[in-house]
């Protein structure tokens, strides 16, 4: 299992939704949940992981971090965590990820751009 599919099942139990419910609420089938969940999908989009990060009100570094587990919910329902020995990410493999997710906001801001323009002529 992957280390942010671990972390998207574990917040999921913590917050005890199922697979089911939270696949609805994402707009996906329970099945790609489920091999998210499980690691066997190869590549989880920025979108997808914005979503998740929303709807359990956590910021996007908790799934980079490798070293952040799931401790508690505190009475307001937002996940705390802290630092242990939890399958870590080599450090340029988080750059690379932060990098990627860099071009990739340019491009949508561009794209953006293109399609106000294209909308005004």
């Amino acid at each position: 299992m992957n280390n942010i599919g671990f972390k998207i099942k574990k917040l999921r139990e913590i917050k005890n939704i199922s697979q089911e419910e939270f696949a609805y609420n994402l707009d996906i089938s329970q099945s790609t949940l489920s091999k998210i969940e499980n690691g066997t999908v190869g590549k989880i989009d920025f979108i997808f992981m914005q979503k998740v990060c929303d709807y359990f009100e956590v910021h996007q570094d908790y799934f980079l971090d490798g070293k952040k587990i799931i401790n508690e919910i505190h009475s307001n329902n937002r996940v705390s965590h802290h630092k242990g020995n939890v399958n870590t990410f080599p450090e340029e493999l988080l750059k690379n990820v932060m990098n990627n997710q860099d071009q990739i906001t340019k491009l949508i801001e561009i794209q953006n751009k293109l399609i106000k323009k294209l909308l005004n002529n």
